[in-house]
């Protein structure tokens, strides 16, 4: 064995591989063409402050899992843990807002995140991803739901469940943070430590936590949909109709949130079936949300988006 081998949870692409991930990537801007997205590019290594502005320094990307150092001229940089905030920079950066809205944007390439390695988990991990930005509509969000459900379908990923969830406007979710916390505070002491921690800094975190999972307390939480405003349920109720006369099958989740904080209203997740066709809770294949106030959170105007990211080994 070599002495000098590839990082832990990092690996190469061999000669052998290069059929399957030409397939992955051809397929993918096919498709994204065939529904008017155009290719970005942009930097493996970004300013640490656009993800620690748009992420969340509690979030675990920020907080844990992201590789930070100093460039030679005392800039500090962090290596791109997801692919969202990067092309808004660069939405921003290029004045992007004055092209016809909205822009439809995707790309391809390596994210990096200090996870610990696992089946599905790698610290670097290759993406495709799609952005709408500009269009605040519920149509937008089918949209991109409908571009993930055809990348997926081309692929040969045919049993795929789509869970869709909403998690309302920020003004809904800080009278939502109020009620979940006063549900879980008499169960404080039997939650994990993480979501002890997530109780202070961001308990929508709490209901999908893979530790407290099977908490009576996280499963009878109170639902978010109960507590939407009559926006925020009709510009739901919208997405849910548009999915159904594009004929892509969902089923309704409530305790889906993701995990980066800049997400509002409309949330999804793909995942392989169980053996009863249902969804398994393996690992997530693709997600994606609404981030309307994610360009805001970078110094730029309020500029709505939404957009999903899915994993090209987890596919593979």
């Amino acid at each position: 064995m070599a002495d000098l081998q590839a990082p832990r949870g990092m690996s190469d692409l061999l000669p052998e591989d290069e059929a399957a991930w030409r397939f992955v990537r051809d397929t993918t801007e096919r498709v994204a063409g065939l529904f008017g997205y155009s290719l970005i590019a942009t930097p493996i290594a970004e300013d640490v402050r656009v993800f620690a502005r748009t992420s969340g320094d509690e979030s675990d990307i920020v907080s844990k899992e992201m590789y930070v150092f100093q460039d030679r001229g005392g800039g500090e940089l962090a290596l791109r843990p997801e692919g969202t905030a990067s092309v808004c920079r660069a939405y921003l950066e290029h004045g992007m807002a004055s092209r016809p809205q909205p822009v439809r944007l995707y790309y391809f390439g390596p994210m990096f995140r200090y996870d610990r390695p696992q089946a599905g988990r790698y610290r670097q991990l290759w993406q495709l991803g799609a952005e709408c930005i500009g269009d605040a509509s519920p149509a937008a969000d089918a949209e991109v739901i409908e571009l993930q459900h055809a990348i997926f379908r081309e692929l040969g990923l045919h049993d795929l469940v789509l869970r869709i969830n909403s998690i309302g406007s920020a003004e809904t979710r800080r009278n939502y943070v109020e009620r979940l916390q006063e549900h879980f505070h008499p169960h404080f002491d039997t939650l994990s430590r993480d979501s002890q921690r997530r109780f202070e800094t961001n308990p929508l975190r709490i209901l999908d936590s893979k530790e407290d999972a099977a908490h009576p307390a996280v499963l009878e939480a109170p639902s978010i949909l109960d507590h939407l405003s009559a926006e925020d349920a009709e510009h739901f109720a919208t997405v849910r109709s548009l999915l159904d006369a594009a004929g892509v099958a969902y089923e309704v989740a409530p305790r889906i949130v993701r995990g980066l904080d800049y997400y509002a209203r409309t949330v999804w997740e793909f995942e392989p079936p169980s053996e009863d066709g249902e969804a398994g809770g393996q690992s997530t294949v693709g997600a994606g949300g609404r981030y309307d106030g994610l360009i805001e959170l970078l110094g730029g105007p309020p500029t709505p988006g939404t957009g999903f990211a899915t994993g090209i080994e987890r596919t593979l």
